[in-house]
């Protein structure tokens, strides 16, 4: 072997703290009057929705500052309601002059809360799955 091998660097802790790391499967939520959140006394559409938070908007004109903390929150899904979690602001963002979006992390859900998360999650899941509209096999029999 002639060439020198690639060589590893080490990644910063400090560095690596700040990143934000997906760690759950987010659902698109298409009909976003079929899930819902409600903060305080409004309520507003879901966009995604994963066991680790939603996304809301665009649509929805909230007006949260990241970082901030949702008490007692609902979520409301066709014949389901999940009450008395918490979010936290982890994201605002928007496209070019567009509505913001939000992300809100569920922070400290009770094993409860959790367990009826994930059976609400796992049926969602199903349905999206068995409802693709992308046409893979259209696609892979191109690809032969």
């Amino acid at each position: 072997m002639e060439k020198t091998a690639i060589e590893f660097c080490l990644i910063s802790d400090a560095k690596e703290e700040k990143t934000q790391v997906r760690r759950f499967f987010r659902i698109p939520v298409s009909d976003r009057d079929s899930v819902r959140v409600r903060i305080g006394q409004k309520e507003y559409g879901v966009s995604n929705i994963s066991r680790g938070g939603i996304g809301i908007g665009p649509g929805s004109r909230p007006e949260f500052g990241s970082g901030e903390i949702l008490a007692d929150c609902e979520l409301i899904l066709a014949g389901d309601r999940i009450s008395g979690l918490t979010g936290k602001i982890i994201h605002c963002s928007s496209a070019d002059a567009g509505p913001f979006q939000y992300g809100i992390q569920w922070v400290d859900l009770q094993t409860g809360q959790a367990r009826a998360l994930d059976a609400i999650l796992s049926r969602m899941k199903i349905r999206v799955l068995e409802n693709n509209d992308r046409k893979l096999s259209k696609i892979q029999e191109t690809e032969r």
